[in-house]
């Protein structure tokens, strides 16, 4: 049996490091706040309606599919932006996988009344992982600007400048990423 990174280290600080990923990205006065895994967690195992974006990233680190079938099978809709559908398509799990443009997904997401990939309404957390950082900061900036009503999550391995919630910067460290994110999936099945 194959532990997951939670298992082997546990209580990774993912407050520490909280600054742009690139350098000049300075947002205004608002900025994001970096949380612990087990809130990021609680907040979303809390949400009505939340949303999982995952973009082709992912392939940079392919043991994060299993990660994110792991939130799917939680009930958590997938919206598998660029070409990252062909991993689920590859591991067999589509059972609540959209695919759909990144640039598509963000212009929907700005309106109230959007009725959602399923069409059960608009969603209330979107969590955001493996997105190219530019792409990622573009849309959480969009939703910033455009829908307050949309609590807007990053479990990226990149401190997001835009996000209400982020990580802070575990991009140089795998080991302590995936570990984090298994602790908020942890979190999400308390």
């Amino acid at each position: 049996m194959i532990k997951m990174a939670a298992e082997v280290k546990k209580g990774i600080d993912t407050t520490k490091n909280a600054i742009p990923f690139e350098m000049a990205q300075i947002p205004g006065p608002e900025m994001a706040k970096t949380y612990m895994p087990k809130v990021i967690g609680a907040i979303i195992r809390k949400a009505k309606r939340p949303l999982l974006v995952v973009g082709a990233e992912l392939f940079d680190d392919p043991v994060m599919f299993d990660k994110m079938i792991e939130m799917g099978k939680m009930g958590i809709p997938i919206a598998a932006t660029a070409h990252s559908v062909k991993g689920f398509v590859d591991r067999g799990y589509l059972e609540n996988v959209y695919q759909i443009g990144l640039h598509p997904l963000t212009n929907f997401l700005r309106f109230p009344d959007w009725k959602g990939l399923d069409g059960q309404g608009q969603y209330d957390v979107v969590i955001f992982l493996g997105i190219y950082y530019k792409f990622a900061n573009g849309m959480l900036s969009t939703l910033k600007n455009f829908n307050r009503d949309i609590k807007r999550v990053s479990i990226d391995r990149y401190y997001h400048v835009n996000a209400d919630m982020t990580f802070g910067n575990l991009a140089f460290n795998p080991d302590d990423y995936h570990a984090a994110v298994d602790e908020v999936i942890a979190a999400m099945k308390k």
